[in-house]
């Protein structure tokens, strides 16, 4: 792997799992039928939000959550 792409990589593996809960969202042990139209419901879904943030930097959540953020976070629920 190119050194690039290493490092523009993410650190945790955190963007998987929100993806993995956000599918599972939509319904699980559905016939394959149900589980392809639910997958293009998402897609859909995903393409819109991504759309949006490009086009005005809305995001879809209220903040983006970054480490700045949860690590000030933290440091407030400890204090």
């Amino acid at each position: 792997m190119p050194p690039e792409i290493w490092k523009a990589s993410p650190t945790t593996t955190n963007g998987n799992e929100q993806a993995h809960r956000n599918i599972n969202r939509d319904g699980i042990s559905l016939t394959l039928l149900g589980g392809v139209m639910r997958g293009k419901d998402y897609d859909e879904r995903v393409n819109r939000s991504i759309e949006t943030h490009s086009m005005f930097g809305i995001h879809t959540r209220d903040r983006a959550s970054t480490h700045v953020r949860r690590t000030s976070r933290a440091v407030e629920r400890l204090g």
